[in-house]
């Protein structure tokens, strides 16, 4: 298959994962654990039967690196606990299109911590990203007591969770990419099981859970790293703007969502700024 076609049809699946998070039954803990833990057990599996010999390499990483692992299994875990928590508070366009702020949030965050130096354009890109933002916000009733703001909180709290995913890699790159994602689906696992344990997380739906481990994180996942083999990342990253899109446009098909006009105009800026940075690299 073409490599922009399979990321092209990978971004169109997980649009997608909102909907079958709804479906599961379970609570976002629930969803992202499910995710995690059983994501976690088939990619050993995969790699036990066709690269067995990565697997004696786990101690010496988790001896020499297990810091940023934890780091990144931390912010794996609750960015999803996070997003599909989201999914059950506010519509689907709602927690996706703030969800979006991540590429820009990782500006910061690397400028912050890491040092980085930040263009002008870039800080006029992050202010149009933080004016869409404003924009979402807007549209919902300021208080704790609307489901509505509370989803969108949740979603940026996800997207802050996201932001720190590329910045914890940065240490990570010389990691197997393979045994790298195993590592971290493992730490995300033993982060998320203390609050499997206290709280509870709903009654599983086992074929939305199925479709979202198997499809949703396995297949497409599989489909976009072979992508990468012929595609440019920036060619990549564009092409990564079908799946808010596509989720917009599922919520309206399965529950008849439709976003307001300033969470249409907001999420619009939030990813035109996102979009110009990557033009922009």
């Amino acid at each position: 298959m073409n490599g922009k076609a399979e990321i092209a049809i990978s971004m169109l699946i997980w649009g997608s994962v909102g909907i079958f998070g709804r479906f599961s039954g379970l609570s976002g803990t629930g969803v992202a654990f499910a995710r995690v833990s059983l994501g976690f057990l088939l990619l050993a599996l995969i790699i036990r039967l066709f690269e067995g010999e990565k697997l004696s390499e786990i101690p010496k990483t988790l001896v020499e690196r297990w810091r940023p692992l934890l780091g990144l299994g931390a912010a794996l875990a609750l960015n999803w606990a996070f997003l599909f928590t989201a999914f059950n508070y506010t519509s689907i366009a709602n927690a996706v299109l703030v969800y979006y702020t991540a590429p820009i949030l990782a500006t910061l965050i690397s400028w912050r911590f890491l040092k980085e130096e930040v263009s002008g354009e870039r800080w006029a890109l992050i202010g149009l990203a933080f004016l869409g933002l404003a924009l979402v916000i807007s549209g919902q009733r300021l208080s704790l007591n609307d489901r509505d703001f509370v989803g969108v909180i949740l979603a940026f709290t996800a997207a802050l969770f996201y932001a720190l995913i590329p910045n914890f890699g940065r240490s990570l790159r010389e990691v197997d990419g393979k045994l790298l994602t195993l590592l971290q689906l493992g730490m995300a696992s033993a982060v998320l099981t203390p609050f499997m344990v206290a709280s509870n997380v709903g009654n599983p739906v086992w074929w939305a859970i199925l479709v979202l481990v198997v499809v949703h994180t396995v297949l497409a996942l599989f489909l976009y790293m072979d992508g990468l083999k012929t595609v440019e990342v920036n060619e990549a990253a564009l092409l990564s703007y079908l799946d808010p899109m596509s989720a917009v446009v599922y919520a309206f098909l399965v529950f008849g969502e439709v976003p307001g006009v300033t969470t249409a105009i907001g999420g619009a800026l939030i990813l035109l700024a996102s979009a110009l940075d990557v033009l922009r690299r």
